[in-house]
């Protein structure tokens, strides 16, 4: 019983650990979260800015394809799949800026553009 209720715990302490972030990406810039290999994820961004933010998903070894554009205050949850890298465009002049909550794997890459 304590080998159940201990596995069980522990189940939820790993459903519950998210990444939580927001980040800044200048004008005309890029973010990406997950380059490489890694597991699959869940991303809840919310736009926080003036400005719309453009969502990509890139999976490894394949071409990049625009899957979402977030005006200044909406929110959307995405997922990713194994392997897959998101990526938020700021296209406009102005500083822009994303809140993320990302649950599933959170040992994530983050960074600039590398195309």
């Amino acid at each position: 019983m304590k080998k159940i209720l201990a596995l069980l715990l522990l189940s939820f302490l790993l459903s519950s650990c998210a990444l939580t972030s927001r980040t800044t990406i200048g004008p005309q810039k890029a973010f990406e979260l997950g380059d490489g290999t890694h597991g699959a994820f869940t991303a809840v961004v919310k736009n926080d800015c003036a400005v719309a933010v453009e969502i990509y998903k890139m999976p490894l070894g394949e071409t990049i394809q625009k899957i979402a554009t977030l005006l200044p205050g909406q929110q959307k949850k995405l997922r990713f799949a194994a392997d897959t890298k998101a990526i938020f465009k700021n296209t406009s002049y102005e500083e822009a800026a994303v809140k993320l909550k990302v649950t599933g794997d959170t040992g994530l890459s983050m960074g600039g553009p590398n195309y």
